[in-house]
């Protein structure tokens, strides 16, 4: 592997490393060079100094030459030399003694590899004022070897520890000084991957600088998202929503209730539609800009109500007419009632001649049932009553409850758990599909069997009765084990709709997370979903949803996507995979150019941070056309089923 391609990290520590072993090389060579010219310099002087001293002792004694050998011999038995020769004036041996076996412990390469090199001391022997002889003394060069070569073994263990040493130290300082780096890579892969992330400012310089400009890309990204989806939400509420009382608009309000009624979770719910008979009346004696005070003080009450129930949206479908839509199961009867009381009492007017009269009346609305067909009826029922008496309350094919609620739930306990706990539970697949017809994932929603061999039942059947019986986590965490046991089987990708409990369970992620390291060769085949009030309500909690199954490889997105769009821009740093936009955008998309506009502009701020829109609900071909013009990367709906079909 070559420089160029090694992180920081490792070419600092190689440099490190390369540094401490120069300089200890280094050291170490020097250091024994010098010990080397230090016994070589020492040996010379012991050689000459003892050469001196033996020739000096001779000259005093008388020239027998027993007793200059005994001397000769004393000399050499007393100290470490390889050699002592006495020679005559001509330079022929009288006498002389050799250490032919004096060895070393250094090794042979060592001996070779730093030769001692010695000369012999030599001095004359005299006879009076006559010369003698001479003296040639060599020291035993071995001893110095041994010498050196344990200096040499000292100096190795120390360079060596001192190596260690510095080593040590120079990754704890390269690890503090390059702390922020690790912050600084991840922010850079958080960009490179369309989440602009901000991080503190390291105290090194060019660290700091870098970063410094990272979150500045990340805060102008966030504040270009969020500045884009609030004028976006303006232009929502524009388009969608009623100007006198801030209701959503009759088309609004239909295509919410029709993508409502065509949706997996719904099973049942209530419509309630509210007249003010007199408002004609009402405006001639009060004057306009007072009937509009008391339009709005309908409306406060209405959505007072909606927000105390999310299950409530209400809507203005004309100058007179009110709605309420239910989308959960409930008793219209009681709902159009307190619905009734809380409109009736924020109309009371001081002026005892001027009254507020409303005509109510409400039906139950099932699912896939016509919203054309529901508003004729109620329509119709509404133009007679105004006929006769006011202010009453009339319920259209009344079925109220019949027996009391905790007979139901004790019914639905019994089949839920018998049904969850010999998992008869299935996954139905509807396909999500790129533009171009490429498969993204199927729609995964679950089906309960409650009795054996009996009707599969879609979640909108009985999913408030789960909630009711604390049972949906139980239930997500079969649909995640069904799902998974498919995917290992060699099932095509698919996505998990998963509830806010799950989503916010420590518990249920970290059971996905295991289970998919130890299921799925591929876990991008397999996706979570989380409503969009889930995702802002729980904001926190949904990041961490995110962090911790993105990091083993699944996509997450968030679906009905329609109400919150200002809040797009909190989003900017979690690194979704996909929004689905809801169908009461994208329905009859081809005819509202108005709201070709927002989505256009939705598509926009998706990709801006990375993120696949997707469109839900599509109805036909038309709407396909449209979307694919206005820049949408996902289909999802009847229509593309039909479309797959053909």
């Amino acid at each position: 592997m070559s420089l160029n391609n090694m992180s920081l990290i490792k070419q600092l520590w190689l440099a490190i490393l390369f540094t401490v072993t120069l300089t200890s090389s280094g050291s170490f060579v020097l250091s024994t060079l010098s010990s080397k010219n230090y016994l070589e310099e020492q040996l010379q002087t012991k050689n000459i100094d003892n050469v001196t001293s033996l020739a000096l002792s001779m000259s005093q004694l008388k020239k027998d030459p027993v007793t200059l050998d005994l001397l000769l011999s004393a000399q050499f038995d007393s100290g470490h030399y390889r050699y002592i020769g006495l020679f005559d004036p001509n330079g022929k041996l009288i006498s002389e003694r050799v250490n032919a076996n004096s060895q070393t412990k250094a090794p042979r390469w060592f001996v070779k590899l730093i030769p001692i090199k010695v000369q012999a001391g030599v001095a004359n022997v005299q006879d009076g004022w006559t010369q003698y002889g001479s003296l040639a003394l060599e020291s035993d060069v071995n001893f110095a070897y041994d010498k050196l070569w344990d200096a040499t073994l000292l100096i190795a263990l120390w360079t060596f520890l001192i190596g260690l040493l510095a080593c040590y130290a120079g990754g704890k300082i390269l690890r503090k000084i390059l702390s922020p780096l690790e912050e600084v890579v991840n922010q850079a892969k958080a960009i490179g991957e369309d989440r602009f992330i901000t991080i503190d400012e390291p105290k090194t310089l060019e660290f700091k600088a870098v970063v410094r400009e990272m979150n500045n890309l990340s805060n102008r990204i966030k504040a270009t998202v969020t500045k884009e989806s609030a004028r976006l939400e303006e232009l929502r509420y524009k388009i969608n929503y009623d100007d006198v009382t801030g209701l959503m608009n009759r088309d609004y309000f239909v295509n919410t209730m029709e993508a409502n009624l065509g949706h997996d979770e719904f099973n049942e719910g209530a419509l309630v539609i509210f007249r003010l008979s007199n408002l004609a009346q009402l405006d001639e004696a009060m004057g306009y800009p007072q009937a509009n005070a008391l339009l709005r003080k309908i409306s406060g009450a209405l959505e007072s109500e909606c927000k105390k129930n999310t299950a409530l949206f209400s809507g203005r479908l004309s100058g007179t007419e009110f709605a309420i839509f239910c989308k959960k199961t409930t008793d219209e009867f009681a709902l159009a009632n307190q619905l009734k009381n809380a409109v009736t009492q924020a109309a009371e007017i001081d002026d005892v001649e001027l009254t507020a009269r409303f005509l109510v009346v409400t039906t139950k609305a099932r699912k896939m049932d016509e919203t054309a067909s529901l508003f004729k009826v109620l329509e119709f029922i509404l133009n007679l009553s105004s006929l006769s008496e006011e202010n009453y309350l009339r319920v259209i094919n009344a079925s109220s409850i019949a027996v009391t609620e905790s007979h139901y739930l004790v019914e639905w306990e019994t089949w839920l758990n018998d049904a969850l706990s010999n998992k008869r539970i299935k996954l139905e697949h509807y396909p999500v599909i790129t533009t171009e017809g490429t498969l993204i994932h199927h729609e995964s929603p679950v089906r309960l069997q409650l009795e054996p061999g009996g009707k599969w039942h879609s979640a909108g059947e009985f999913i408030n009765w789960a909630t009711q019986l604390n049972l949906i986590k139980t239930i997500d965490e079969l649909v995640l084990e069904t799902a998974i046991l498919l995917l290992a089987q060699g099932a095509s990708p698919m996505c998990l709709n998963v509830s806010a409990n799950a989503m916010c369970d420590r518990k249920y992620i970290q059971k996905a997370v295991k289970l998919v390291k130890q299921h799925l060769q591929h876990p991008s085949f397999l996706s979570f979903e989380v409503p969009e009030i889930a995702a802002f309500e729980h904001l926190n909690e949904f990041k961490y949803f995110c962090c911790k199954l993105k990091a083993v490889g699944c996509h997450v997105g968030v679906e009905h996507v329609g109400l919150r769009i200002s809040r797009l821009g909190e989003l900017h740093d979690i690194g979704l995979d996909y929004i689905k936009f809801d169908a009461s955008i994208v329905r009859s998309i081809n005819s509202n150019e108005t709201n070709k506009t927002l989505l256009r502009g939705l598509c926009m701020v998706a990709h801006s941070i990375g993120v696949r829109a997707i469109a839900e609900g599509v109805n036909n071909d038309d709407e396909i056309k449209s979307l694919k013009e206005i820049g949408i990367d996902g289909l999802t709906g009847p229509g593309v089923k039909f479309l797959q079909a053909n």
